[in-house]
């Protein structure tokens, strides 16, 4: 009984996420956050590259979450399919080293953009990329999930184990220097 609940729940929680609501992300964090980050240990066999493919994976279930069909699966094995093809994502890319900041930031096509446009905010995205390519990996991770996935400052202070202030500390400090190398390369 206990497990049909929390399924209907689910199922609820990942149709919220399709309509765009930024708390239900949050819900779904609270309720399968931890089993879906035991499964990437799990996988990945690696704590910290578990750590960061979770931040990858909840903006990647945000965009997906329309797809999501109650009469084809339930939502946990919904959410657990998606777990188990990031982590053989990143297995994938670890030989070749690439950091997950690289890649993560982007833009969405807008069709009110003409081709210069397209053109300049793809240079845009290309600049802040390298950019963060200069700060340490977790600096980058904490801004990336902060400003660009909107987690709030407890979710990042419960995925690295670190008081909510400190991680604020942490994001405005990797912000700064983020700001301090785009004006720098501006110049």
């Amino acid at each position: 009984m206990e497990n049909e609940v929390l399924e209907c729940a689910t199922e609820e929680v990942l149709k919220r996420i399709a309509g765009r609501d930024k708390n239900a992300l949050r819900e779904l964090h609270q309720m399968h956050g931890n089993k879906l980050y035991t499964e990437l240990a799990r996988l990945l066999s690696d704590r910290e590259l578990a750590r960061i493919t979770y931040l990858e994976l909840m903006p990647r279930v945000w965009r997906e979450a329309a797809t999501y069909d109650p009469s084809v699966e339930d939502g946990l094995d919904w959410l657990l399919r998606r777990t188990r093809c990031l982590a053989i994502e990143r297995l994938k890319e670890k030989a070749g080293d690439q950091p997950f900041y690289g890649r993560n930031i982007a833009w969405e096509e807008d069709a009110d953009l003409d081709q210069t446009e397209r053109q300049l905010r793809h240079h845009q995205v290309g600049r802040i990329n390298t950019a963060l390519r200069t700060l340490s990996v977790q600096a980058a991770e904490m801004l990336v999930a902060r400003l660009v996935y909107g987690l709030s400052l407890d979710d990042l202070g419960s995925l690295y184990n670190l008081p909510s202030q400190v991680v604020g500390r942490r994001v405005r400090s990797a912000g700064v220097a983020l700001r301090t190398q785009l004006l720098g390369a501006a110049c």
